[in-house]
């Protein structure tokens, strides 16, 4: 293709970023991938691990807050004075295991959340230093692009500029009251 606009010759239109991307799984994938497996193959190991739903979220909630202690100190209660427990409401035996689960999960809660939030950094800092670069070759590009011999780079300019732009979160206005008479 020339560069010379007066020949006649005609460029090749720009291509969007969606069709320089390969389908083929690259080494990401596959650690991704891998990553996923293990996450799925740990969850089968958790006893009695129960998916989040929302018929029990509420309940989850409402009883989350109180201290573990409380469960100690019922079980001493019980044990110190069989008859609180006639009512058989309270299996002393399921709530030492839940405790024993409970001190045992608690740092393997600390370190999933604190890889979660390591993840989430490291995606956002990969991100952020290759939008650093993409908005500093914009700007190269841009001072290209005023030469009418780079009508090309002119034309990736803008379809750089139309990616950048920031997806807009719509914002829920709520809904006037209505005026009662």
């Amino acid at each position: 293709m020339s560069d010379n606009l007066g020949s006649g010759a005609l460029q090749s239109a720009p291509q969007s970023a969606a069709d320089n991307v390969s389908t083929a799984p690259t080494a990401y994938d596959e650690i991704a991938g891998t990553i996923s497996k293990a996450i799925s193959s740990v969850t089968g190991l958790v006893p009695a691990f129960e998916r989040r739903h929302t018929e029990t979220v509420q309940f989850v909630n409402r009883f989350r807050s109180f201290s573990p202690e409380s469960i100690r100190s019922t079980i001493a209660a019980i044990d110190a004075n069989p008859e609180l427990n006639s009512a058989g409401k309270f299996d002393v035996q399921e709530s030492r295991a839940t405790l024993q689960f409970l001190d045992a999960f608690r740092p393997v809660i600390d370190q999933v959340e604190e890889f979660l939030t390591n993840l989430k950094f490291t995606y956002g800092a990969r991100k952020a230093r290759a939008i650093a670069d993409v908005l500093q070759t914009l700007q190269i590009a841009k001072g290209i692009g005023r030469d009418p011999s780079s009508a090309g780079v002119e034309a990736h300019t803008k379809m750089i500029q139309r990616d950048l732009r920031k997806p807009r979160v719509k914002t829920v206005k709520p809904p006037k009251p209505t005026e009662v008479n």
